[in-house]
């Protein structure tokens, strides 16, 4: 059984003996009380001052209204019932319930007490626990018949408590971590207290900074509690915005406004009013905690303990570094309220820094700083306030607030506060501590450091604490009452008095004290004076008696005194310790080097090394030519030295030195967080206090320098003097620099080592894994990160976006707002983001943040959806236009202030005060940067937060500061467009939106007063506050597209450095992650447009079977229109689902409406194709149905004469031979009597037409009769002389005809031909016969090609080459004609159908054997259209299945490239390469060819196999269906065969192309038995598509093949424009694409065979190397930069080409594999400047293999 038990029995026992004993003689006034319960010390001067009780006697006297006036003063409820048992005793008869006499009454409590000891005393033999109910009823009946309230005994077993733990303070030391783990609340205020917190959850120290380090919805949208649960969040949040008014924090409500009305003025409309009267005074009326019935509202400081108490030991730190920012006192030693043990406040205290400026006695120096002290390693003289006795009129922390603050704050919480209340629970017996800290002025109260601790509550009830205070105080002051006659209180005081401690006695009941104050002690009377009398007094006083006390003494000393007092330290719970060990383990390694080269020997990868390959990364982005070498030897020279670098770095770093083999080791076994934070905070104070004495000293040499600089420099000295000073100060200035180190030089070394495995080390060593998640623990915990290294100012991207991604791995990728801020140094932009939201960035006077700095902050997972994001990115950055970085490029901080609004969705713009030469500074940086972006289409928006500025109320003038504002940042606008060469921009709200009435912010100064003992500024909380909600609700309207995950965030941070490193920010921005959806979304989109396109494929294939069998006439809306929405509606429903779904869905609409067009206008262009071809093969069946009517006399004569025939011979046997030859006499005699009436065709002159077109075309031209005779007939060739002229170099000098030029010739030439043979064959389908206006086409045509050559090119095409090429034309048109003419003559038209007609005289011969004849002659018929509908078949499947499955063509056009370069890298066949380079269109189509024909090889044979039988079985039983439908139809009737031949053509439909016209021969036959007609039809149906089978199995290949081609070139090929530098080809999908071209992958120019000007060199650079130099180019004469490409308008401001810093090893091997074969193509040399690198010839096939895959 515990000993709480044990104590309450021992308690129990001793009360009986005191009553037994006590029962024996008549009772006292005191005594009477004690037995009631009642407090002697509260009770007695009550009824002795206001009712004249002086003894047990006078209380029989008193009456109900004595009752009444005694129950106002209750201090809780249960009082009330022991007063009126009080009073009741003197009146015996009053009430029988208490008739007893007061022997009897207490006989029988002793009797109930005896009894419940007996069995409580049992239940503890049994081994029964104070857990268990029987023991807890047992105690609440052996509570109540001592009648000794709980709240009491609680106090009486608190004591025995504190006694136990005294004598047992070693065993509860080594076991507190586990004893506050398992500690269990009792029932009673406390538990009551957390509860109505809602904090007993969190109990004990179960709250951690994540749990209220949120962004809430609660304290967004609400400015008050709405219930005392939200109270504990409230304060917090109010603490982190350093909004002291969390120190008057109560629930207002209608039900406590109801409670508290007692307070309220009382107002009366009665006509009489007595201003005497008698009025019950209640207003003071205490409560019992329990009473649930009537709670108080609670203490403000009882909501800062209760958060104490449950709040984790980092949660602690944090918690009480703000309380000593806002200058509040701190928690110093505190009593559990659960156990009583004492805890003693060194940990939670340890991050407490303060600067101060104390006053110097020597006459040379005026004063002495300490900057940033780490106030637990501080020795000061420690004054001690306690209170010995109740119910003073002054208030001891009051009177402590006069000394600190001159009463202006209320550093220490009193009962005169607002909000104030007399029940406070938690503060009893609580030591808090504030430290007084000079400014070095006059004014000070003290003229150095010293700290003031103050006791809450009667000094007699806190024996320990007082104890602890007489061991460490310079000088106690008591506060006291020399009229106090209490015992106790008398004997405390004498025993101060008697101590060698300098007493300090401050006398409430007296005004003035004439005693002797010169010693030791001294006493001042305080009763009813004056404050600032007081206050003076006081301070003369304790000066006075400091000069008797040598003691000062820091905390660690003091928690050194604590635990001699068996205090808890709660530096000494186990996590605790054991971080400190692991961090002392560094700090010692460290020590033992000298300080200044500490960074140079253990954190060797971020020194000059790191700064040289900062430096040369950056050269790679401002290439230059230098002497005869060129860009890419001096690229490569460039990646060399960078490696070199690097395995430098690996060499210095490994094996790892024993610092960061120990760093690593400790965050390695510490995974968990709050370890890893423990060590962290360690690991910062320990490195502190290592280099603070020394950087002190540096620095007071170095100001001791410049102020010697300063006063001599005004005097004649010679310049080597003031040299030699600059160059001490400079050298001083480097040592500060070396000797400055911290966390974030060790956590910068870890990014390094990453760097350089991530560079040198070919396996992925576990070491390299464990690194980035070491700093994505700590960013998740709330810790900030460096994001740019402050020293070298450049973003270490390899580590900042593994540290991204172990953070997604982490928390999800989830979505993140990311908020930024630019100002100039030290005009608080750091203090204002940590007040915002509570961060942890660095912050003090001069240059703190160094580089960027990002912190995450967690949004409350119920207010996620809300707000849009999960998460908010918080960057901090060094200030601009700091003087230390005069040395650096003037465009830093232009570079800096792009990058940090680039990268936030929204940026504040951070101006101290309002002077114009602040503001112009930072105004011309912020307003190019905008400018920058929005060039970008990157759209942030801005605050402008103007601080120091005063308290403004005025509307008038904080509008005229928006108007000046508004003013000067149309003029920065004005400049910075100028810079940026941006005509169009003349207005700030020209570059964003920006409302000038809602985005600035006048902010009041920080600080009320002046540093250190200033506390923050109420106003300036309140501007903190509106701020931060108008954050978050901007953040909350944002667009969705616009809320970036962490993988964007990862990509843009490194698009944007990129982009920045290059100083040419506008030209070269590539959003990464754009061009991955892009990518993606151009895969889907090829894949929607292949569905509509295989849709269209089939529906043009049923119109064509259709128009063919004459069964349509005209094409109607229903026919194509109908079918074609239906599909693209569906299609489109895919589209919107992806634009709506996919995770990319806010990067992805800004495409939206562009690809929704190109979609729709793929979808009309389908149909007027479609359309356009079905109205050509209507008009074309329509000619041949003229063609067909004009000859159909013919046939019927010819039929006719058949028919006589036939009847003349019927009945009679003839052999075949016999019937051919009857027929041929009557065929010989027809022909030559329809021979004479055919008309004559008159033949035109085509060439005439040609020559009269080029006359009147090129009228101009000279000799133009000359040269149309010299060249008519000849066969067309290019001639260079004749068809090309070159360019002329600077006006005067042609350049020469290269072989480069010439293969580019060939190219256009070729790209010609295809367009003139595409149009001539499509003239030819038509079969309409010549025309002149197809010559018109043709010119027209070649023409627009000869002008579609690149303004780049350095040739030209002559007129004599349009001349030249027209002409071919001719001859093909005389062909063309001579083939319609025959196809159209009468007589030809007949002889072709001369079988059929003999087919038709046979069968009228044979009678009704002739059924098999028909079937074969309608087989004869069919197996053509079989044949035929079976290559459209195949061709579609083989096409659609290829599609699919073939990698190469399942993507987008990009990927097809990639393929295509895998392909040829593996073959290595330079002809092939050649034919890539220089006719890319043609060696696409070939490469689709050959993919055809492999899979058409034996190795596919088997699915196409499957496509054929598959097609065939489809036509089978589509014939099938034919001849059952006829035959059922027409069984019953008994009439020729055109019927049925009707009825099978017509169900046929559009599945085969079989026009009922080609049977016309045949319709006149009788068929009297139609089963046995569909028996024949039958069993010659499979041995006829045996044959059609077999036909098609040995032709296939060659018959698919450029139907299959056709199809997938449409789909496949995109853009076809040449980059106009290296000739690569647009990569993109959509032919006519809006925006830049672009190609991943550039060329080496050599490859296509340039050269050096006036040189046989080779160029070997890359595009995407010369734009990253200012090397010049020419076109037509005018010289341009390479950086500014675009300036040359045409082709090249279309291109987008971006330096590209990639290993870039494709083409790279391909000159070195095909050196030798490129200088025999282009006559060229790799010498001089086109020396290749030997980085080049290192690069293996593999590594070309894994670089095209990684390819995006």
């Amino acid at each position: 059984m515990d000993f709480l038990v044990s104590t309450l029995i021992l308690k129990a026992m001793a009360t009986t003996k005191r009553v037994h004993s006590r029962s024996r003689r008549p009772l006292d006034l005191q005594e009477k009380l004690t037995n009631m319960g009642l407090s002697v010390d509260y009770w007695l001067p009550k009824l002795q001052k206001d009712l004249g009780v002086t003894s047990a006697l006078d209380l029989q006297h008193l009456g109900e209204r004595e009752l009444q006036k005694l129950k106002s003063q209750i201090q809780h409820t249960w009082e009330e019932k022991a007063l009126e048992k009080l009073l009741d005793i003197s009146q015996p008869n009053s009430v029988a319930e208490f008739q007893e006499t007061p022997g009897e009454m207490i006989e029988s409590r002793q009797q109930q007490a005896g009894q419940a000891l007996q069995e409580l005393t049992a239940l503890q033999s049994q081994g029964k626990h104070r857990e268990d109910k029987e023991v807890k009823k047992k105690e609440a009946e052996l509570r109540q018949a001592m009648e000794i309230p709980e709240e009491y005994w609680m106090d009486e077993a608190k004591e025995q408590s504190q006694c136990f733990t005294h004598e047992n303070k070693e065993t509860s030391n080594q076991q507190h971590n586990e004893n506050s783990k398992a500690e269990m609340i009792e029932k009673g205020p406390f538990l009551s207290l957390l509860q109505r917190l809602g904090l007993e959850h969190h109990y004990p120290k179960k709250m951690s900074r994540a749990d209220f380090h949120l962004i809430c919805k609660s304290f967004v949208h609400k400015s008050k509690p709405a219930s005392e649960q939200e109270l504990p969040f409230y304060f917090l949040q109010k603490l982190l915005m350093l909004d002291c008014g969390f120190r008057h924090l109560v629930l207002k409500n209608a039900e406590n406004e109801k409670t508290n009305s007692s307070l309220d003025p009382c107002y009366e409309e009665t006509d009489t009013f007595d201003p005497f009267e008698e009025l019950s005074d209640d207003r003071d009326e205490p409560t019992d905690p329990l009473d649930t019935d009537s709670q108080q509202r609670i203490h403000p400081m009882d909501i800062q303990m209760a958060i104490f108490h449950c709040a984790d030991d980092l949660a602690r730190q944090y918690i009480l570094s703000k309380l000593s920012i806002c200058q509040f006192a701190l928690p110093l030693v505190v009593p559990n309220p659960n156990t009583s043990q004492m805890e003693f406040s060194l940990w939670s205290l340890r991050q407490i820094r303060r600067s101060w400026q104390e006053s110097s006695k020597s006459a040379q120096d005026k004063s002495y700083s300490h900057r940033n002290q780490q106030m637990c390693c501080v020795s000061t003289p420690i004054v001690s306030f306690i209170r010995v006795g109740n119910d003073f009129s002054a208030s001891k922390s009051q009177i402590m607030n006069s000394l600190l603050s001159k009463g202006k704050h209320d550093v220490f919480f009193h009962r005169f506060c607002r909000e104030s209340s007399k029940y406070c629970l938690l503060m009893k017996g609580v030591v808090e501590i504030s430290w007084f800290c000079p400014g070095g002025q006059g004014e000070d109260t003290f003229d150095r450091c010293m700290a003031f601790t103050n006791l809450h509550g009667d000094a007699k009830d806190h024996r320990q604490q007082l104890s602890f205070l007489q061991d460490i105080s310079s000088v106690i002051v008591m506060v006291m009452s020399s009229s106090d006659d209490n015992k106790e209180n008398q004997n405390i005081v004498r025993h101060l008095s008697q101590s060698s401690i300098p007493l300090l006695c401050l006398l409430d009941d007296k005004k003035i004290v004439s005693v002797n104050n010169s010693g030791r002690r001294v006493r001042i009377g305080i009763r009813n004076r004056n404050g600032a009398e007081i206050t003076e007094e006081l301070i003369s006083a304790i000066k006075h008696l400091l000069k008797y006390s040598n003691t000062s003494l820091s905390l660690e000393d003091c928690s050194q005194m604590a635990r001699k007092q068996g205090f808890l330290i709660d530096e000494d719970q186990k996590d605790c310790k054991k971080a400190k060990e692991k961090a002392e383990i560094i700090t010692a390694l460290l020590a033992k080097q000298t300080l200044s080269k500490i960074k140079e020997n253990l954190l060797p990868l971020q020194g000059n090394l790191w700064h040289i390959w900062c430096k040369k990364d950056k050269e790679l982005y401002h290439l230059t030519e230098k002497g005869n070498r060129s860009i890419e030897q001096h690229k490569s020279d460039i990646e060399g030295e960078k490696q070199k670098i690097r395995l430098q770095q690996l060499e210095k770093a490994f094996p790892l030195n024993d610092v960061m083999c120990s760093f690593l080791k400790t965050f390695q076994e510490n995974a968990e967080t709050p370890s890893k934070e423990y060590i962290l905070t360690w690991l910062n104070l320990l490195l502190h206090n290592l280099t603070k004495d020394h950087l002190e000293k540096l620095q007071e040499k170095q100001k001791s320098l410049w102020l010697l600089e300063q006063t001599e420099g005004h005097k004649k000295y010679e310049s080597n003097f003031l040299i030699d000073q600059q160059n001490q100060i400079e050298a001083i200035t480097k040592e500060i620099y070396d000797c400055t180190f911290g966390i974030e030089h060790l956590l910068r070394e870890v990014a390094q080592i990453y760097e350089v495995l991530e560079e040198t080390s070919s396996t992925r060593d576990s070491i390299i894994l464990c690194l980035p998640q070491i700093a994505a623990d700590l960013m998740v915990a709330g810790l900030p990160i460096e994001l740019m290294d402050g020293d070298a100012s450049y973003v270490p991207l390899k580590w900042v976006m593994a540290v991204f991604d172990k953070i997604s791995e982490k928390v999800g990728d989830k979505r993140l707002f990311v908020l930024s801020i630019l100002g100039l140094q030290s005009s608080g932009k750091s203090t204002l983001l940590n007040a915002l939201f509570g961060l942890q960035f660095t912050a003090s006077a001069g240059r703190c943040t160094k580089g960027a700095y990002m912190q995450l902050l967690k949004v409350e997972e119920t207010f996620t959806e809300e707000l849009g994001f999960d998460f908010l990115l918080v960057v901090d950055t060094e200030g601009l236009r700091a003087p230390e970085l005069n040395s650096k490029s003037q465009n830093w901080d232009n570079e800096l202030a792009t990058f940090v609004t680039c990268l936030g969705n929204l940026t504040l713009i951070n101006i101290f005060g309002e002077n114009p030469a602040e503001m112009q500074d930072i105004l011309q940086i912020v307003v190019q940067a905008f400018l920058r972006m929005k060039q970008v289409k990157i759209s942030p928006s801005c605050f402008f937060v103007h601080q120091n500025v005063g308290e403004v109320t005025a509307k008038d003038q904080t509008m005229e500061g928006r108007r000046r504002l508004e003013q000067r940042l149309d003029e920065m606008t004005a400049l910075a467009a100028e810079l940026e060469e941006c005509s169009n921009i003349t207005r700030f709200s020209d570059v964003i939106k920006f409302d000038v009435k809602n985005h600035v912010y006048y902010f009041a100064h920080l600080w009320d007063g002046n540093p250190p003992m200033a506390s923050p500024n109420p106003f300036y909380s309140y501007n903190v506050q509106e701020l931060k909600n108008v954050i978050l609700q901007t953040a909350q309207q944002e667009s969705r597209g616009r809320i970036k995950k962490i993988s964007d965030i990862k990509f843009q941070i490194q698009d944007l450095w990129k982009a920045l490193v290059s100083e040419n920010f506008i030209f070269n921005f590539r959003n990464t992650k754009e061009v991955i959806a892009m990518n993606k979304l151009e895969t889907i989109y090829n894949h929607w447009t292949w569905e509509l396109r295989s849709y269209v494929l089939e529906l043009q294939n049923q119109l064509n079977n259709q128009i063919q069998n004459s069964k349509i006439k005209t094409i109607t809306t229903n026919t194509l229109e109908g079918p074609l929405h239906r599909k693209y509606e569906t299609i489109k429903k895919e589209f919107d689902k992806y634009f709506e779904e996919d995770p990319e869905s806010e990067i992805l609409i800004q495409w939206k409406t562009y690809f929704e067009q190109k979609l729709q206008m793929l979808n009309e262009s389908l149909i007027l194709d479609t359309r356009k071809k079905g109205n050509e093969l209507l008009s074309l069946k329509q000619s041949q149905e003229r063609l067909d009517n004009q000859m159909s006399q013919y046939e019927n004569e010819l039929l006719e004469k058949s028919r006589e025939l036939a009847l003349s011979v019927k009945g009679k046997e003839f052999s075949d031979e016999e019937l051919r030859e009857k027929f041929n006499q009557l065929w010989t005699n027809w022909i030559s009597n329809v021979t004479p009436s055919v008309p004559l065709v008159t033949d035109p002159n085509i060439d005439l037409d040609s020559e009269n077109i080029l006359l009147e075309h090129f009228k101009k031209e000279k000799n133009i009769i000359e040269k149309l005779k010299r060249d008519s007939g000849d066969m067309f060739e290019i001639n260079y002389d004749k068809h090309i002229q070159m360019k002329k170099q600077h006006g005067s000098i042609p350049t020469n005809l290269e072989t480069f030029h010439k293969e580019s010739i060939k190219n256009v030439i070729h790209n010609i031909d295809l367009r003139v043979d595409e149009t001539i064959k499509n003239i030819c389908k038509q079969q309409c016969g010549y025309s002149q206006n197809d010559f018109h086409e043709i010119l027209r045509i070649i023409e627009n090609e000869m002008k579609s050559v690149p303004p780049e090119e350095e040739y030209t095409f002559t007129r004599d080459y349009a001349i030249d090429l027209f002409q071919k034309a001719s001859k093909i048109f005389k062909e063309m004609h001579e083939a319609f003419k025959i196809a159209n003559d009468p007589v030809n038209y007949m002889k072709r159908k001369k079988d059929d007609f003999f087919m038709s005289f046979k069968m009228r011969c044979q009678g009704t054997a002739s059924i098999t004849s028909f079937v074969d002659f309608l087989w004869r018929k069919l197996t053509p259209a079989v044949s035929s509908t079976i290559w459209g078949e195949m061709g579609r499947k083989v096409s659609r299945d290829m599609n699919s499955t073939c990698p190469a063509f399942n993507g987008n056009r990009s990927n097809l490239e990639k393929h295509i370069l895998i392909s040829l890298a593996e073959e290595e066949n330079f002809e092939k390469y050649c034919d890539y380079i220089h006719h890319p269109e043609q060696f696409f189509r070939e490469y689709i060819r050959d993919h055809i024909r492999s899979y058409c090889s034996e190795k596919e044979s088997e699915k196409l196999k499957t496509f054929l039988k598959t097609s065939l079985e489809d036509i089978k039983n589509a014939i099938l269906s034919a001849v059952q439908n006829a035959t059922e139809v027409t069984k019953d009737e008994s009439t020729t065969a055109s019927r049925w031949l009707d009825l099978f053509c017509d169900h046929l439909g559009s599945n085969l192309i079989f026009p009922r016209r080609d049977l016309i021969s045949i319709e006149h036959l009788e068929i009297n038995d139609t089963e046995f007609l569909k028996e024949s039809m039958s069993a010659a149906l499979d041995p006829a598509l045996r044959k059609v089978e077999e036909d098609c199995s040995s032709k296939l290949i060659d018959k698919v093949v450029p139907d299959i081609e056709k199809i997938l070139s449409d789909q496949l090929c995109g853009c076809w424009k040449q980059c106009p530098f290296c000739k690569a080809i647009c990569t993109n999908t959509i032919p006519e694409h809006e925006g830049d071209h672009s190609v991943s992958l550039h060329r080496p120019q050599a490859v296509r065979g340039a050269k050096w000007n006036k040189t046989e060199d080779f160029v070997i650079e890359f595009c995407t190397s010369l734009v990253a130099s200012d090397y010049p180019f020419f076109v037509n004469d005018l010289q341009y930069s390479y950086k500014r490409y675009r300036e040359a308008g045409n082709n090249y401001a279309r291109w987008s080409i971006i330096p590209d810093s990639s290993p870039q090893s494709y083409w790279k091997w391909f000159v070195c594999r095909f050196k030798t074969e490129l200088e025999n193509k282009y006559g060229k040399k790799f010498i001089e400047k086109g020396t290749i690198p030997d980085s080049w010839f290192k690069i293996t096939k593999q590594e070309v293999f894994d670089y095209l895959k990684s390819q995006k």
